[in-house]
């Protein structure tokens, strides 16, 4: 495979190419503090001084033509599954695929919309949608939930994180076995005498797995304590929602968000399938318990049980779950939203007055760790079940029939 460096690499001596390079075989893909971007290009472990115990690379290229103009990516393929990351849209995943398993949906939007042409405030705050198409976007950091006042102010849909392009981008592979693969990208949202968070996301791989995670950190840089919300808005269809897909999980409390989604509340946990005509949003707010480690367990399956997606996520951090299910037409989106966050996603006002809203001391730091992996096969999804439901055994879910809002 061929590969290509930095532009002025080409036409320098080989030694000056370490400049982007370090001792942890790190490579700086673009950075704001250095002034540089790499060309596009593929990156093996030859490049970072490893072993391969798999076939993986890391890519990097720009799209062309359209709304997507200008808009990077960067792909991870790890011998068995590929992730692709969108540096200029705050670090989203577009998609994750294996063999098997596509983790994502097929969207109206059809393009990677680069942030310049998105207007979050047009249609009364909705304006996010007109890019909305990825497997997950992070929503955040200075709110994250539905648009609307807030004190005087205009709280547009899910934030603003989401449009801004990462600052500091590097790829690492560890020096030692298993050699995890890993994506940094460091994203800021500030604006003069308001939000001043960064935000620091590794997404990261072991070579020949079926499993990534994310570890990230939110930081307050402010010299003042600050309201602050996260969701990740992991958004699933494909081959693992029809019909019959269910959702099983580590689940203390669930709750309508509205009047549609109670009058189906006993079945919540299992999804219809498309809607030739389309009612409205069913979407549910769940409390998960933890293991002892800390961590709630949640999956997804299809109808037949041999194709799911199992996932965790520290709930010190992250306390709830938002299920979002969108049963539209294929044409206009079908899919379900499983979205762990610090909140629930109702405008930041709502979440102040249910006492959910948490706030972050100034120069504090927040860590969230989430881990996804891919099930293929009908024994392998029943391992993934049992731990779950060897977790719920003695449990029963508290069901709150009423909507908050009532």
């Amino acid at each position: 495979m061929k590969h290509f460096l930095f532009g002025i690499c080409a036409l320098t001596v080989a030694t000056s190419c370490q400049m982007h390079k370090t001792a942890d075989s790190e490579i700086t893909l673009s950075s704001v503090e250095k002034n540089i971007s790499l060309s596009d290009g593929a990156y093996t472990a030859a490049d970072f001084g490893v072993g391969a115990t798999a076939d993986w690379s890391v890519t990097k290229k720009t799209l062309h033509g359209g709304m997507q103009e200008g808009v990077e990516l960067v792909t991870i393929n790890n011998g068995e599954i590929e992730i692709d990351i969108i540096p200029t849209r705050g670090m989203n995943v577009m998609s994750v695929r294996s063999k098997d398993i596509t983790l994502g949906w097929d969207s109206p939007v059809k393009e990677i919309v680069h942030p310049r042409n998105v207007n979050l405030n047009i249609n009364g705050g909705l304006g996010w949608l007109d890019s909305f198409n990825e497997w997950m976007v992070r929503c955040g950091l200075e709110y994250s939930g539905h648009p609307g006042d807030d004190d005087g102010r205009l709280m547009t849909l899910h934030g603003r994180i989401a449009h801004i392009p990462a600052s500091e981008l590097t790829v690492k592979v560890d020096k030692l076995p298993p050699h995890r693969i890993s994506v940094t990208g460091i994203v800021n949202e500030v604006w003069f005498k308001g939000a001043n968070f960064t935000l620091e996301t590794t997404i990261s791989t072991i070579p020949g797995s079926h499993s990534f995670r994310f570890d990230d950190v939110v930081t307050n840089n402010s010299s003042q304590e600050k309201e602050f919300q996260v969701l990740y808005h992991a958004n699933f269809a494909k081959e693992l929602l029809e019909a019959g897909s269910r959702l099983e999980g580590t689940i203390a409390e669930v709750q309508p968000f509205n009047d549609y989604a109670a009058k189906s509340l006993d079945s919540y946990q299992v999804y219809d399938a498309s809607a030739k005509v389309w009612a409205d949003e069913k979407v549910y707010q769940i409390v998960p318990f933890a293991d002892k480690n800390g961590f709630a367990h949640f999956m997804l399956h299809n109808k037949k049980a041999d194709k799911a997606v199992s996932f965790s996520f520290n709930t010190d951090s992250l306390p709830y779950l938002t299920q979002w299910k969108n049963e539209d037409s294929l044409e206009n989106g079908y899919v379900t939203g499983l979205e762990p966050g610090n909140t629930f996603p109702a405008n930041r006002s709502h979440e102040r007055k249910m006492g959910r809203l948490p706030k972050i001391k100034a120069g504090e730091s927040i860590n969230y760790h989430l881990e996804y992996t891919l099930h293929s096969g009908l024994n392998e999804v029943k391992k993934a079940q049992s731990k779950i439901a060897g977790l719920n055994e003695g449990r029963r879910v508290k069901y709150i029939k009423t909507p908050e809002n009532k």
